[in-house]
């Protein structure tokens, strides 16, 4: 009988900066809005009448925030960017990244915290709900903002120029968050930071 001898993987860590090339609108769903929707879908169960609106509040709300209460994005916005921007047209295809690409992230919630941003500016726009309804939500715009990101990657699947490449690709023209170029807007767009340097360390 043949003996099958497997490689291990060949792990390794890649660490960069990237930062906004256009503004970006955070939208978390407060636990208030959670509720809210619960109750309206629980089949005979009344919502409360509608409470006087508070644009700042409701905001702040908004915003991804780490355990330890800081501002970021979602990591799995990221990756789900990066998996989108790879193509077997330019060589990358999705199911290779998905496979061989992980953000490291410590924060429990995924939350990958801004390194700097601006200050928040409170949004208000008009959006469709339910059967053609409208009704106002209130968001946060960083118009700059930058994040340090980290992962762990299959480094015989890609190497650290893919990674940076792919990352480009993501934020030019697909995004993260509301309102992004995958979703017919222009927020949410990034490029990597070329103020940070670039770590890749093999495991």
């Amino acid at each position: 009988m043949a003996v099958i001898s497997l490689k291990p993987v060949a792990r390794a860590k890649m660490t960069f900066g990237i930062r906004g090339t256009s503004p970006i609108i955070l939208h978390q769903w407060s636990e208030k809005a959670k509720e809210m929707m619960r109750n309206k879908q629980q089949e005979g169960k009344k919502t409360k009448a509608r409470e006087l609106r508070k644009p700042a509040e409701e905001a702040e709300a908004a915003a991804y925030r780490t355990e330890s209460g800081e501002v970021g994005i979602l990591a799995m916005a990221l990756k789900s960017a990066i998996v989108t921007a790879a193509h077997k047209d330019i060589g990358i295809e999705k199911t290779l990244v998905r496979k061989a690409l992980f953000l490291i992230c410590e924060d429990p919630g995924l939350v990958i915290p801004f390194t700097a941003c601006s200050e928040p500016i409170v949004r208000e726009d008009m959006v469709r709900v339910g059967m053609g309804s409208a009704d106002l939500r209130y968001r946060p715009e960083f118009r700059s903002w930058k994040a340090l990101i980290e992962f762990e990657i299959d480094a015989e699947l890609l190497q650290a120029a893919d990674v940076l490449a792919l990352v480009g690709r993501a934020g030019f023209g697909v995004g993260i968050h509301e309102w992004r170029p995958e979703k017919g807007g222009e927020f949410g767009r990034f490029e990597i930071d070329t103020d940070v340097p670039v770590r890749f360390e093999r495991a």
